[in-house]
């Protein structure tokens, strides 16, 4: 079991890291095309920043409960970790709903261009 908890929080700590990395570095093949397009990714930069955190919360949480074992601090730290995957779901699933905004707002504004040219 402890050797379990160590790779699963190393991973959730190397994937935090990784995730945050990529996010600032941009996304291969993503392009930018115009103002409302960066005042999108500003927000979307934000917004997975927090959940980055929390995955890597979760990972340093799991590592302090390996650590401590079978105890109080591993029932409180494994059940602060099930309610931060919880509310990175959500996050999740907001973020999904602001890109499909997003996507919904810029093919109006394409349809509109083409309908004035």
């Amino acid at each position: 079991m402890f050797a379990g908890g160590l790779l699963l929080a190393s991973t959730l700590i190397f994937f935090a890291c990784w995730l945050q990395w990529t996010e600032h570095r941009g996304w291969p093949h993503e392009d930018v095309d115009r103002d409302e397009d960066e005042s999108y990714l500003q927000r979307r930069k934000k917004s997975r920043s927090r959940v980055n955190l929390l995955i890597g919360i979760c990972g340093v949480l799991i590592l302090a409960a390996t650590i401590a074992g079978v105890g109080l601090v591993f029932a409180a730290a494994w059940t602060s970790v099930a309610l931060i995957l919880m509310v990175i779901v959500i996050l999740a699933g907001l973020d999904a709903y602001r890109t499909h905004r997003h996507h919904q707002e810029k093919m109006r504004q394409m349809r509109k261009r083409a309908t004035e040219d």
